[in-house]
């Protein structure tokens, strides 16, 4: 009876020591590899509580916003001599085309606009969240990248610079088409959403207080 207490002591000290090993190892795994400790929706960093949603709403206002203007336009010819001839006739009959009437350059219809609008980039965090991953001397944000959020055209802001012939609604419904794709390749070219990360990572850096070093990354 004494020899087989001293095996059930034996055994209860080996699995308080597993339990000791398991909870110690978790431990640093939680310290090296949690990503954010979430506590009534709050963010505990360095005991400081901060707000899942002050960091949703800070990445969502500040955007880069870009003003544009566009010149869009489409041309129709005349398919002969003879439709030219009779085209021109009725423009002269009309006295808000009689200057295209003649003109005798062979276009039968032409509408020309230069058209404004605003391009807004910034972090759509309806897609993809931010992530935060807190290791021993280092804070680490991760943020999805800037990409182009909406793209809005002015129709006030809309002037006719040519409007030659007659023209239907679904024929200017294009040349917005038209324009906006303009006014995203000016964006791609200029790197916009790009330059989008600068406002991003200041408002973070002025928001996140911490002793430890802090790292902004950006998903690819």
């Amino acid at each position: 009876m004494k020899l087989q207490r001293i095996k059930e002591i034996q055994t209860l000290i080996i699995r308080l020591a597993i339990v000791a090993l398991i909870a110690f190892a978790g431990y640093w795994i939680y310290h090296l590899f949690f990503k954010g400790k979430l506590v009534n929706d709050e963010i505990i960093l360095d005991e400081t509580p901060l707000k899942v949603e002050q960091i949703r709403s800070i990445l969502e206002l500040n955007t880069l916003k870009f003003q544009d203007e566009a010149v869009v336009d489409t041309v129709e010819y005349y398919k002969s001599n003879a439709e030219a001839f009779l085209g021109s006739l009725d423009k002269l009959m009309d006295i808000d085309q009689v200057k295209h009437g003649l003109s005798g350059n062979g276009i039968k219809r032409r509408l020309t606009l230069i058209m404004k609008g605003e391009l807004l980039y910034g972090v759509d965090l309806k897609r993809k969240d931010f992530q935060f991953i807190s290791k021993e001397d280092s804070l680490i944000i991760v943020i999805p990248k800037p990409e182009l959020l909406s793209v809005s055209l002015n129709p006030k802001g809309t002037e006719v610079y040519i409007e030659n012939g007659e023209w239907k609604d679904y024929e200017r419904v294009y040349l917005q088409r038209k324009a906006r794709h303009k006014m995203i390749a000016t964006g791609d070219r200029l790197k916009l959403p790009e330059r989008a990360k600068v406002p991003l990572e200041k408002a973070l850096r002025s928001l996140v207080k911490t002793n430890k070093k802090l790292i902004i990354k950006f998903e690819e």
